[in-house]
């Protein structure tokens, strides 16, 4: 199935409660994300703020595909410095979190880089399969999103202080969610290659 792969498994939430649990979980990463002076440093590396740039480099994080503008890297740099915060980011996620119909998380039975990887790849499988049917979904956040559920407990897991493990989440819209179940439920094979 879609979404479950070698050690990982698919959660779907559509209940507020549970959606309110798991975004506390992530704003929690979050702030742990953007405390790590390492990881801001890093990233601010990683992005590339012009086309020139990314053309030139040809790896990295295009600007344009987070919704930025492209421009030279010294006004990005400055624009970063300025703009990107714990508090924007945390608002960003409560804003996409509370505006959708469901989430999606992916569980990990083991936090190790093997895992992290499968976890990616049953995230993507799950992504283009829903794609395909024409469900809108996102993968808001990165790290805080993995962070926060391997530090927290999702509605429902009083099993997972036993077993920690990583976790991906993803934004779903109504027709992701009865879509994932009908599926899930009729026992259809919805994986596709990555």
């Amino acid at each position: 199935v879609a979404g479950t792969g070698n050690g990982v498994s698919l959660r779907l939430f559509t209940a507020k409660p549970e959606i309110e649990t798991i975004l506390s979980l992530v704003l929690q990463g979050n702030i742990a994300q953007m405390s790590d002076a390492a990881f801001i440093k890093g990233l601010k590396q990683w992005i590339r703020f012009g086309a020139s740039e990314a053309v030139q480099t040809g790896d990295g994080l295009y600007s344009i595909t987070s919704g930025n503008p492209s421009v030279p890297r010294w006004l990005g740099s400055t624009m970063f410095d300025m703009l990107f915060s714990e508090k924007t980011e945390s608002d960003k996620y409560a804003g996409q979190t509370r505006s959708s119909s469901g989430m999606a998380v992916f569980v990990s039975a083991v936090d190790d880089k093997t895992h992290w990887i499968e976890a990616g790849r049953c995230y993507e499988r799950f992504a283009r399969q829903a794609t395909a049917l024409g469900i809108r979904n996102a993968k808001p956040g990165g790290r805080s999103a993995c962070h926060a559920a391997t530090t927290g407990r999702l509605p429902g897991d009083e099993w997972r202080a036993a077993q920690p493990g990583g976790a991906i989440w993803a934004r779903c819209s109504h027709a992701a969610i009865a879509q994932a179940r009908f599926k899930c439920c009729a026992g259809l094979d919805l994986q596709v290659v990555c």
